[in-house]
């Protein structure tokens, strides 16, 4: 009976340990899942300025084999992209069609490689979209920064450029 009774604990510790486990790994899934979701403008912009960011992007390398590499597309739909080229599809239009995909799971993450600095040197128009972004963001900045700390002053938040790293890190 004794053992009966120390397997029933055995099984119940077992149970808490697997609950927890669990817990653990659904609020890290969660932490994540907030990380990736971007606020509506911000994702508002994006999707508003893909033909600006679509013709900024003049050639695949780095953008397109960066997005391969971050796992943000599949190499399939890396290699129909390359196919494309191949055709003759001009390269704007083929970056056109890897932002749309992009779009449909948009996240923090895509922004952060889309505007990286090695993207922002290869791609010397990106710079002026990148700056926009940051202007027309830094009032949303202010804003969501109120509604996650209330007592925090905003307003240092207007003295620096608003990088998407530290909006997101800052405010969330």
């Amino acid at each position: 009976m004794a053992q009966r009774g120390q397997q029933g604990q055995m099984a119940s510790g077992d149970s808490n340990l697997n609950f927890r486990m669990v817990t653990d790994i659904q609020n890290a899934e969660d932490q994540n899942l907030q990380e990736q979701v971007c606020p509506e403008p911000i994702f508002r912009f994006f999707r508003e300025h893909k033909v600006e960011i679509a013709s900024a992007i003049t050639r695949p390398f780095p953008f397109l084999m960066g997005l391969r590499d971050r796992s943000f597309i599949s190499e399939q739909m890396y290699e129909h992209f390359q196919e494309a080229f191949r055709n003759l599809v001009p390269v704007t239009r083929v970056m056109y069609c890897v932002l749309s995909e992009l779009e449909k799971t948009f996240g923090w993450s895509h922004l952060e490689a889309l505007f990286s600095r090695i993207n922002l040197m290869a791609y010397p128009d990106l710079n002026e979209i990148y700056r926009s972004f940051q202007n027309e963001n830094l009032s949303f900045s202010a804003v969501l920064c109120q509604l996650v700390s209330p007592n925090e002053d905003w307003r240092s938040h207007e003295e620096s450029p608003v990088h998407t790293d530290t909006l997101r890190r800052s405010c969330i």
